[in-house]
């Protein structure tokens, strides 16, 4: 056997001893959101693979905050670290459990487990957490009317209450999205010492009469469209701790009857500027045949309601 050939042998023969006496990390768990208030657990655990623990550690951002020494008094160290309070009594080799959270306990947190000698292997992973301060109340829609007509226009805002970070907004017209070119905005401000953010979206678009449904239909075409209605919701969500909505409909507008006219059929359809009337005809009233008469169909059209007059009028001759 050659040179060569032992020391590939030998370097085979020396990974698969390292990797099955190496100390390895077998899982790192850090909440990706967390609530101002609440408390969190991070957990790192590990494999010694024969190997003596010599220590644990963790850092946020590369600052350290806690230490646990197996076998030394005290096991636990803790360090002042801006945004990080740990429940010693609730924290172990394996896991740390901050609280209260608040907003600066945001950021990097990297777990780092290092064996004794002779080896002292060092192993290491971290991972983000932001903690978020939720909105303080719902969102509110406002502007909005009772009644549209197509081709009114409906302009309409979302206000979300105050959050750090600032949260998302989405507007749906009967359950669907809306098509980004009605949005306006968002639009966020800063309130207060801590930079909370209230956040706005505006919704404005023509409305038209496939923007109005049945109420119940679940948005499906009905014939009869006196009665349909537009339902405008607004979601505001926050990574995946926050989620509230806030709804407001809105009525078809229905023309108005006008005095001694009688009201259209419901299966007229509602008057709009993109409907058109029917056109209809009047039957004859016929006199008796021993009678001359003279007929008159004459159709009127008053603020789109098609009215229709019949009359005969009746000559009785004298002799």
């Amino acid at each position: 056997m050659t040179s060569r050939c032992r020391l590939q042998v030998l370097w085979t023969l020396y990974l698969i001893v390292y990797n099955a006496f190496c100390l390895r990390l077998t899982e790192l768990k850090i909440e990706q959101h967390t609530l101002v208030g609440n408390s969190t657990r991070l957990e790192c655990k590990y494999d010694l693979q024969g190997e003596k623990l010599y220590t644990v550690k963790w850092y946020k951002d590369g600052n350290e905050f806690y230490r646990f020494l197996p076998g030394e008094s005290p096991e636990v160290q803790v360090f002042d670290v801006t945004g990080v309070h740990v429940d010693e009594k609730q924290s172990t080799a394996e896991s740390v459990v901050l609280k209260p959270l608040e907003l600066a306990s945001s950021g990097k947190y990297r777990c780092e487990v290092s064996a004794e000698a002779p080896s002292f292997q060092t192993v290491t992973n971290h991972s983000s957490m932001l903690t978020v301060a939720p909105p303080d109340e719902g969102p509110h829609i406002s502007g909005g009317q009772d009644r549209y007509k197509p081709g009114d226009t409906v302009n309409v805002n979302c206000t979300s209450g105050r959050s750090k970070p600032a949260v998302q907004l989405a507007w749906y017209i009967n359950g669907e999205q809306v098509n980004s070119s009605y949005l306006r905005g968002p639009y966020i401000d800063y309130v207060g010492r801590e930079g909370l953010m209230v956040t706005t979206l505006g919704l404005k678009f023509e409305a038209g009469m496939q923007h109005f449904r049945m109420p119940g239909s679940g948005g499906h075409q009905h014939r009869n469209r006196l009665d349909r209605d537009m339902k405008l919701k607004c979601v505001a969500t926050l990574g995946t701790v926050y989620w509230k909505s806030k709804e407001q409909s809105a009525l078809a507008h229905r023309p108005r009857p006008v005095p001694g006219m009688p009201l259209p059929a419901a299966d007229d359809g509602l008057v709009g500027a993109d409907e058109q009337d029917a056109d209809s005809r009047a039957d004859p009233v016929h006199a008796s045949s021993n009678s001359p008469s003279i007929n008159i169909a004459q159709s009127l059209n008053i603020n789109g309601i098609a009215v229709y007059v019949s009359a005969s009028l009746f000559i009785v001759l004298l002799r």
